[in-house]
């Protein structure tokens, strides 16, 4: 296959993701293929192959799998009664539940519960790998703060580019940061805090709107993330969730706020693959007053 015909193979995959991850919360809304293939202009046959092709699975299998890493996330940082996680992510019977979570984390939707696995945490998830702990030093980050949803974070995210080009900085060449102040479990339903920037040295004089933060030395856990930036979310449930089960976090909310720092300013093409690194403080937050 000619690295053209890949390409275009990916983009169309990449391009079907906003449309998926609008239905993964809902388990009663089903993943329609034939509506997906249209909204990507394929035909439903073929985009299920490239699909497989590109992803190594299935729709509804790929699907599953992010349905149960919001399922665990829901076991360790809500009260909802198993039977409800269960439904909300397309099981109607507990055997079935029970089955399905085992065989990706290893232990049983009860032993998430008392955030008592009984087997080791897989250190990776749907997109996202290599978990390690960091010491991360203090940065100061320069930002605009946005209230919304995690998809309309785009354009945000266009603004930061525009003003670093106008101000004479390289956007390609600066260190994307994002911090999310809330709960990201309520990203699709409800506005959240998120700020987006760029780290920035001690001496940088802010303008036009533009804030600046320090980001302290912490100890923090952290994981690649590497795929459609709208899944990002969905790695730090798994972070969270991670660093529960290996007995790095006891807090009965998640860790926040939460960093995901980019390999290069996102969002501008959606339908690329984004790497970026995703942490969360594993020590008590610190609050630093920031300013305009």
């Amino acid at each position: 296959m000619r690295v053209t015909t890949v390409a275009l193979h990916d983009s169309r995959v990449l391009s079907a993701i906003p449309h998926i991850v609008a239905r993964l919360r809902d388990a009663s809304s089903n993943v329609d293929i034939d509506v997906i293939a249209k909204q990507v202009h394929t035909a439903p046959h073929y985009f299920r192959k490239i699909f497989r092709d590109t992803t190594g699975e299935s729709v509804q299998r790929y699907v599953r799998r992010y349905r149960l890493e919001l399922a665990a996330y829901r076991l360790v940082f809500t009260s909802w009664p198993v039977h409800e996680v269960a439904a909300r992510c397309g099981y109607s019977a507990h055997a079935p539940f029970t089955r399905a979570v085992r065989e990706a984390f290893g232990s049983t939707p009860a032993e998430l519960r008392r955030r008592e696995p009984s087997a080791p945490w897989p250190t990776s998830g749907p997109g996202c790998s290599g978990l390690v702990e960091v010491d991360s030093g203090s940065r100061v980050v320069a930002f605009l703060r946005h209230f919304g949803s995690h998809a309309s974070l785009s354009g945000r995210w266009r603004q930061m580019r525009d003003w670093l080009e106008v101000h004479g900085y390289e956007p390609d060449a600066q260190q994307p940061v994002e911090i999310t102040h809330d709960d990201p479990e309520l990203y699709q339903d409800a506005s959240i805090r998120f700020d987006v920037g760029t780290v920035v040295p001690l001496a940088f004089v802010p303008s036009d709107g533009i804030g600046l933060q320090v980001v302290p030395a912490q100890r923090r856990l952290q994981i690649t993330h590497t795929g459609p930036v709208q899944l990002i979310p969905y790695t730090f449930m798994h972070l969270a969730v991670s660093a529960v089960m290996l007995g790095l976090y006891d807090g009965d909310r998640p860790p926040m706020p939460y960093l995901v720092e980019y390999e290069r300013i996102p969002w501008c093409r959606p339908e690329v693959r984004t790497l970026a690194w995703v942490s969360l403080p594993l020590g008590p937050a610190q609050t630093t007053p920031t300013r305009a």
